[in-house]
């Protein structure tokens, strides 16, 4: 059950919409009522997300490149006539113990949850007449470090700092941090190692970061339209911070043991995208 929210022509550009929450926010927001343009790096899938959605723009850019990060703003504001709102469920998470990590895992991380973000905002502020809302998803990580979470954790952790320093300079506009907890299905976990996943689950317990049960992902979406909505009809509130985690108890260490070794077999989630307890 969601809240009757009406995006009715709110226009809302979502980065990283190709897949996972992303994907399910654009959907939401678009059923709601809102023109939407889908910006990532795979073009055949954003262009699924506008069919599926019945309208809308789909922008492919690689958001490593700088020019292509000031393109999709110029794009979305071509196609939409302006923009309300610019969201970014974008991230990616290699998983692998600090002594490991390349230069390459290290760059890859930063260009894309922090770099790509604070370049295509820095192109849409310059380009915005009006206040504007920015929503960053961001992780529990940076709070609770885990091993093997460490160049994920530290790229989040710069796009906060990023984020509380749009609104030092920026005070004009509205930069909202959404923390999001587990959830599936989603392309987050692509870069997990079943061999690094199976190392490092047991030394996981007791953070309460692992649950019985994660949040889907078309929730997760209905959620992050809603809190959009809200915030645009409260255009003199500043939301600024909001989590959303599972309404689950965590697993017990000896249950994380065991899904470690289902891990090193490859067979950690179920084609549910949930966990075989």
């Amino acid at each position: 059950m969601g809240i009757e929210i009406d995006l009715k022509g709110r226009r809302i550009l979502v980065v990283g919409a190709s897949s996972g929450v992303g994907r399910s926010t654009a959907l939401a927001v678009a059923a709601r009522g809102g023109e939407i343009a889908v910006a990532g790096r795979r073009a055949a899938q954003l262009d699924e997300v506008v069919a599926t959605a019945g309208g809308g723009v789909a922008i492919p850019a690689d958001l490593h490149r700088e020019d292509d990060c000031a393109r999709v703003v110029e794009d979305a504001i071509a196609a939409l006539g302006g923009l309300d709102a610019v969201l970014f469920p974008v991230g990616v998470s290699p998983l692998q113990l600090m002594t490991r990590l390349t230069a390459d895992t290290w760059g890859g991380a930063f260009a894309t949850n922090v770099v790509g973000p604070a370049l295509v905002t820095a192109a849409a502020v310059k380009a915005r007449t009006e206040p504007g809302l920015f929503l960053y998803v961001s992780s529990a990580n940076v709070a609770q470090p885990l091993q093997g979470m460490g160049a994920y954790g530290a790229s989040k952790a710069a796009l906060e700092h990023s984020i509380r320093t749009w609104r030092l300079e920026h005070p004009e506009h509205r930069f909202l941090r959404l923390t999001i907890g587990a959830t599936m299905p989603t392309e987050i976990h692509r870069d997990f190692s079943g061999e690094v996943l199976s190392e490092v689950l047991p030394k996981w317990a007791g953070t309460g970061v692992v649950t019985a049960d994660f949040m889907h992902v078309d929730d997760v979406g209905v959620a992050v339209a809603e809190l959009t909505a809200f915030a645009l009809a409260h255009p003199k509130i500043a939301v600024d911070d909001v989590t959303f985690n599972p309404a689950s108890a965590p697993l017990e260490a000896s249950t994380l043991g065991q899904l470690g070794q289902r891990a090193a077999e490859g067979q950690l989630l179920d084609a549910d995208g949930k966990l075989p307890l």
